[in-house]
């Protein structure tokens, strides 16, 4: 048997009474649970696997078959504040689709697990910090092979001592404003300020910024850079989500 914390990054229904999990376990990675009766009432998984929980799971690995089953599933989180905000939940739903989708198969994903726990509960707070995101983007590109340099002009190799003055997703190149030139800049003045308060937080050994410059173009800007390293074959269905709830927050703003 194999008792594991677990994060449940997408469940959907397999029958009248069962459910398919896919959870991101800390002991063996990306695992798909067969969960039967669980949309009963007395089922004792109730609240255990619903999306985006933590909690603790004791199952037995069939390397045979892809569906395992659970024995027991206890809630150590259920992340009730972060559930109670539309645009955090749109944000850690769309964390969970990447993993699930881009992270590597039948492998221990130990790191990956530390970096989307970390993330989550810092969403569940009352006040999130608006660099919770950008922030998990950075780190999962690092771990993942893609590191983005921030703090260094990508032309002459000298550190930048303010906001680079042009940012390519596509390569993730930063430019200083004397390699720029008189060229103009592709990049938002916002994303590249948000990007220099990512570095500075960084550098300093900080968490996520608690006020993020330009925070849905910079989450853009680091979005469009991890995909153009992992592909964009594999549609990452929650971002529909996530900017239909981001245009929602924008009007109730105004």
């Amino acid at each position: 048997m194999i008792k594991s914390r677990c994060i449940t990054l997408h469940r959907f229904a397999y029958s009248d009474s069962s459910f398919i999990v896919k959870a991101l376990t800390e002991e063996c990675g990306v695992v798909s649970f067969i969960v039967k009766g669980a949309k009963r009432k007395e089922s004792p998984f109730k609240g255990a696997l619903d999306p985006l929980v933590l909690s603790e799971v004791v199952f037995r690995q069939n390397p045979s078959t892809e569906l395992q089953f659970i024995k027991e599933a206890s809630i150590i989180n259920w992340r009730e504040t972060l559930r109670a905000s539309l645009m955090e939940l749109a944000v850690a739903q769309v964390m969970a689709e990447i993993v699930l989708r881009y992270a590597p198969q039948g492998v221990p994903l130990p790191d990956e697990f530390a970096l989307l726990d970390s993330a989550l509960s810092q969403l569940d707070r009352s006040n999130p910090a608006e660099g919770v995101f950008a922030k998990w983007l950075l780190d999962i590109s690092d771990l993942w092979g893609y590191h983005l340099e921030l703090g260094v002009c990508s032309r002459c190799e000298k550190s930048l001592v303010e906001p680079a003055a042009d940012f390519f997703p596509e390569t993730g190149a930063l430019l200083c404003r004397h390699c720029l030139g008189v060229q103009s800049a592709r990049a938002r003045q916002e994303t590249l300020k948000g990007l220099w308060e990512l570095y500075l937080c960084e550098k300093n050994g900080l968490d996520a910024p608690q006020n993020l410059n330009g925070r849905v173009f910079v989450e853009n800007a680091l979005l469009s850079y991890l995909r153009n390293h992992i592909g964009f074959l594999k549609e990452i269905h929650s971002l529909s989500w996530l900017q239909e709830v981001r245009k929602l927050c924008s009007a109730q703003s105004t």
